[in-house]
């Protein structure tokens, strides 16, 4: 993959995380990842591993007095639309029923960019992953690499500070 990334620091201030049910998902977590650091997040189930990367992403918000930060900026309370991170689960999230360049596409088409922009940037992307070959390919029709590498541009579409899979955080601002 071609580098494309400014990367920003990821900090994380006591945060911690109650389920509903008051189940302590996250025991108070005080972390500091340096911009373009690479971060393994090991531990048995239940640790907390999942509950840290869905708070960074921000699809779960940490409980009051917790602090996250993407550089200097206190991105705590700030919905995952906004928070410009991408995530990759353990199993693939692709949708079947897409081609690459549709799927590629998805996130710029729900945020509601023009048809230019779209094909601008889907064309970025395959280029970047030197997948331009396989655009029109169904996902059914990739090897497993080429999956993973469709898992990747999706995330680095919208101009994310960060990307997670359910092991990693690679902190990032690839425009």
């Amino acid at each position: 993959m071609k580098n494309v990334s400014t990367s920003v620091a990821i900090t994380l201030k006591q945060v911690q995380k109650t389920f509903p049910d008051g189940t302590l998902a996250l025991q108070p977590l005080d972390l500091h990842i340096e911009k373009g650091e690479i971060l393994v997040l090991l531990g048995p189930s239940g640790c907390g591993k999942t509950t840290t990367l869905r708070l960074i992403a921000g699809l779960e918000f940490c409980d009051q007095g917790g602090q996250i930060l993407f550089g200097e900026r206190d991105v705590t309370n700030i919905a995952i639309e906004q928070r410009r991170v991408g995530m990759v689960f353990q199993s693939y999230a692709l949708f079947p029923n897409m081609n690459v360049s549709e799927n590629i596409a998805y996130g710029l088409r729900v945020r509601g960019e023009s048809k230019v922009l779209k094909e601008r940037k889907v064309q970025e992307m395959l280029t970047l992953f030197d997948l331009e070959p396989y655009a029109e390919r169904g996902i059914d029709q990739l090897s497993g690499g080429s999956v993973s590498e469709s898992l990747w541009r999706e995330p680095l579409l919208p101009n994310l500070k960060c990307s997670c899979s359910m092991s990693l955080c690679l902190p990032w601002m690839p425009y």
